[in-house]
């Protein structure tokens, strides 16, 4: 009776946890979002002004990615100055670098093919991202503890896949009149499905390495 009633009584407390963790997770993936959804703002705003959009050539992306990493050592200093932790400052960096690099891209090129490719190029960024913070979490679980970090993530996969595909067939002419805007959020959409991806593997590397 007593084991019972302990069990029972801990139902509340498990479940303030658990709010309390996908809480955690939805504002920091809301932080990232306004962050970089405030720069983009700003950068379209800023490159209205302009009198024509630039196109960004493949040498002149590696000349903006170079310029970026100069950027680093200061971020890093401001990051460390505030007490944020290794582990988030390391994740701060990696989506500073995205986040910049999208930014500085629509700077030049604000059409919306600029955009889309620019969030092409983000997307393929975070990817990279999400494969390098996947990795990490996966050589921390445990023998078949894995198998649930795999599965989980087969399974996100082959819903990034079908929401691509649904997201795909809305921008149809007949649903959504066409045009270069739709272009536009496709390329949007799916960067929006890898960046939050990203940030929740992370967030489960950042709670699966407490213990340590």
């Amino acid at each position: 009776m007593n084991s019972g009633s302990g069990s029972s009584a801990s139902l509340p407390a498990l479940r303030k946890a658990a709010e309390r963790y996908v809480q955690a997770i939805a504002t920091t993936i809301m932080k990232y979002t306004l962050f970089a959804l405030g720069l983009l703002i700003q950068t379209i705003t800023f490159s209205q002004t302009l009198k024509e959009p630039v196109e960004v050539t493949p040498d002149l992306l590696e000349t903006i990615k170079v310029n970026i990493e100069k950027d680093v050592p200061r971020i890093k200093k401001q990051l460390e100055n505030s007490g944020e932790n290794v582990i988030r400052i390391e994740f701060s960096l990696d989506t500073f670098k995205v986040e910049r690099l999208l930014s500085k891209m629509v700077e030049l090129d604000y059409s919306d093919i600029g955009i889309g490719n620019a969030n092409n190029e983000a997307a393929k960024n975070y990817d990279i991202l999400l494969n390098k913070y996947y990795k990490k979490l996966l050589a921390v679980l445990k023998g078949d503890d894995k198998k649930s970090l795999i599965t989980a993530q087969k399974y996100w996969l082959s819903f990034r896949d079908s929401e691509t595909k649904l997201i795909e067939t809305i921008s149809k002419d007949e649903y959504s009149g066409g045009g270069t805007m739709q272009q536009l959020i496709e390329s949007t959409g799916y960067f929006n499905l890898i960046k939050s991806r990203t940030i929740i593997i992370f967030e489960h590397y950042v709670r699966a390495i407490q213990s340590e």
